[in-house]
């Protein structure tokens, strides 16, 4: 009997190191798939140019955190059931899409405007704020949030709040 105990003990473990296993592969490949994707937005492909995907420059940077927060909107299932929040979502990818067209040009221009990056990173520190303002958000206020969003991708009046400081963070000096 005590054999049967040991033989249900090691299948066990080695189902659930199994299901580990592929849920780390599972997560990889999906990250991996979208990181080497042209998509702007999921299953939209931007219009930056190749070489942004593992590129440095700060332009490049910039197209990168529109793309992760984007997916990170994606992410979010109220988002997907309620037909007037899939429209607010198809308005801030349009809004998205002319984001990064102006930072496209502003990167292909001859003259670099420090303004134009400066207002294109605060519109991009906006748009990383709002996954986490919709999570929870009733559907009313998410409405408002996402519009809110959409107008400070268009012309952001003020740079985003800056996030307080964490007094526990151990990488914070004092």
């Amino acid at each position: 009997m005590a054999w049967l105990i040991v033989v249900a003990a090691v299948a066990f473990a080695v189902l659930t190191l199994l299901g580990f296993l592929w849920f780390a592969y599972d997560s990889n490949k999906r990250v991996r798939r979208f990181a080497n994707s042209s998509d702007l937005v999921p299953g939209k492909p931007g219009r930056a140019p190749a070489e942004w995907k593992k590129s440095p420059e700060p332009e490049a940077l910039l197209h990168r955190r529109i793309r992760y927060a984007m997916g990170l909107v994606y992410e979010n299932p109220s988002l997907r059931n309620d037909d007037e929040l899939r429209a607010a979502r198809e308005r801030l990818d349009d809004a998205v899409f002319v984001l990064d067209d102006e930072l496209i040009a502003a990167a292909a221009a001859p003259d670099r405007d420090d303004d134009d990056f400066r207002r294109i990173g605060w519109a991009v520190r906006w748009l990383e704020l709002l996954p986490g303002e919709l999570y929870y958000a009733p559907k009313a206020e998410a409405l408002v949030k996402i519009d809110a969003a959409i107008a400070n991708l268009r012309d952001p009046a003020e740079p985003p709040p800056v996030e307080p400081e964490n007094p526990d963070d151990p990488d914070e000096e004092a």
